[in-house]
């Protein structure tokens, strides 16, 4: 990959450029960091090195990846596409990458993942720090539900366990079918353990789902033409 296909992907807002740090960056310490200047020559090679060493290990993993890049053109297109988004959407050190291609190992496929795939790979999962997964925790929160003001924090095996269920709410879990708590206390603990991973407060609300579409149900052809009779007369001022 040329210097200059790297520098056409890694600039932001106000031509800000985020470039890797090699001497600096710790395993857990971000491969880039942002500066105003352009970077230099340096800079740049790092950045493509980490890229091309990400991509010698999918292909490693992916064996059939020449069906999604028949070409060295697509494949380096395709570098700059997947610098701009792990840029994007914040996987820029050492420890994210190697969550990511540590699950792809582990994929019983031979084709090629997408970005947003490989982005989600590189989230850590809740037991990768210690959590309960969310089904435990899941099961946990229905145990402990009927007592939830008498449980001192420390019982719970994670605080974020205890926010989900205080944000689903325990009357819904112990009266509601399980068909209908387990999504709504799925999305908030999925909301409070990515809380917990990157240092927020657990105990700020959490915002309500948007409750679902409705499914459009068809309307008796009788009913629909009595309707359009009634708005012609509306629209004739009631004549």
């Amino acid at each position: 990959m040329t210097l200059k296909s790297i520098a056409d992907v890694i600039s932001l807002e106000q031509q800000k450029r985020v470039v890797y740090s090699a001497k600096n960056a710790g395993p857990t310490q971000s491969y880039f960091c942002e500066v105003e200047s352009k970077p230099d020559c340096d800079q740049l090679q790092a950045a493509a090195r980490i890229i091309n060493i990400l991509f010698a290990e999918l292909q490693s993993c992916f064996p059939a990846w020449k069906v999604t890049f028949p070409s060295k053109s697509d494949v380096n297109a395709a570098k700059r596409t997947w610098t701009k988004g792990l840029l994007e959407a914040g996987i820029t050190t050492e420890q994210q990458l190697k969550y990511g291609l540590r699950k792809a190992r582990q994929v019983d496929s031979p084709f090629w993942p997408s970005l947003g795939q490989f982005t989600k790979w590189c989230q850590p999962d809740p037991a990768d720090y210690g959590l309960p997964n969310t089904r435990q925790a899941y099961l946990e929160a229905c145990r402990n539900a009927h007592r939830l003001t008498e449980m001192k924090y420390d019982e719970w095996s994670h605080p974020a366990v205890y926010i989900a269920l205080k944000n689903t709410g325990t009357f819904d879990i112990r009266n509601r079918p399980a068909a209908e708590t387990w999504p709504i206390f799925k999305r908030n603990y999925e909301i409070a353990t990515r809380r917990a991973l990157v240092g927020e407060d657990l105990n700020a609300e959490i915002p309500k789902a948007l409750p679902p579409r409705p499914t459009p149900r068809p309307v008796d052809p009788e009913v629909a033409k009595q309707h359009l009779e009634l708005l012609k007369k509306m629209l004739k001022g009631g004549k």
